[in-house]
């Protein structure tokens, strides 16, 4: 009789314990995680931190990568308001991007502002990095 009387409690006892873990259950209502895409590989290379800015000369070529499934139709790139145009070279997990400085923003400080969706959501990233645009006389 004890022995009948001890199985019946730990029957009881485990189905307490595991009822929970079948309630934690959820396939009806998964949400999933919103990740934006990730820039980064500046090219030239973000100011370090108490460091110079980093200086390029005018008109010349800049770069950056696009992590995390970006959606290579919506990345865009900006420098105060102007929108740059962009040599995209997608990749299947990330994107290469490139692009010529304005001349008009020769000997100025700029920053160079990134924008990206990703492929699947509406996950949206922004980003970007300050540089030094010496002067066309200084480059030459």
């Amino acid at each position: 009789m004890k022995i009948i009387k001890g199985f019946k409690t730990a029957i009881v006892l485990g189905a307490m314990f595991f009822t929970g873990s079948a309630w934690a259950y959820n396939a009806g209502n998964v949400t999933e995680k919103c990740v934006g895409p990730i820039f980064r590989d500046f090219i030239p290379a973000e100011q370090i931190k108490g460091g110079p800015v980093p200086e390029v000369e005018a008109e010349s070529i800049i770069g950056f990568s696009v992590h995390r499934k970006s959606d290579p139709t919506t990345i865009r790139a900006e420098i105060k308001d102007v929108k740059l145009k962009l040599e995209i070279d997608h990749r299947n997990i990330y994107t290469i991007v490139k692009t010529k400085l304005p001349a008009k923003f020769s000997g100025k400080y700029v920053r160079v502002n990134l924008y990206a969706k990703a492929q699947k959501g509406e996950c949206k990233s922004k980003d970007g990095w300050l540089i030094k645009v010496k002067k066309k006389a200084e480059a030459e």
